[in-house]
């Protein structure tokens, strides 16, 4: 038996520029010795990391019913979501 290796998704994306962008996008590249594409996914990917740490990581689909979510309940009969990541 022989298992099929994963296909990574691409998804490209093309993205609008001015000149003084392009500019500074080149003068960038020839700093770091890379090249453009390659400074413009560093630089995203760098974008999304600190979005991720600012949004503390979890991304929830809107269409989950929430059917294993923990809830705590107060004296007073109050409900909350409790995280269960923050547990460990």
């Amino acid at each position: 038996m022989s298992t099929k290796p994963k296909m990574r998704r691409i998804k490209k994306i093309t993205i609008t520029l001015s000149e003084k962008e392009g500019e500074w996008l080149s003068l960038y590249s020839q700093d770091l010795g890379i090249s453009r594409p390659a400074v413009v996914r560093r630089l995203v990917r760098e974008g999304l990391r600190e979005y991720k740490s600012l949004r503390g990581g979890r991304i929830e689909p809107e269409n989950q019913l929430g059917l294993f979510d923990s809830i705590q309940v107060d004296i007073f009969n109050n409900t909350s979501k409790t995280d269960d990541l923050s547990e460990n």
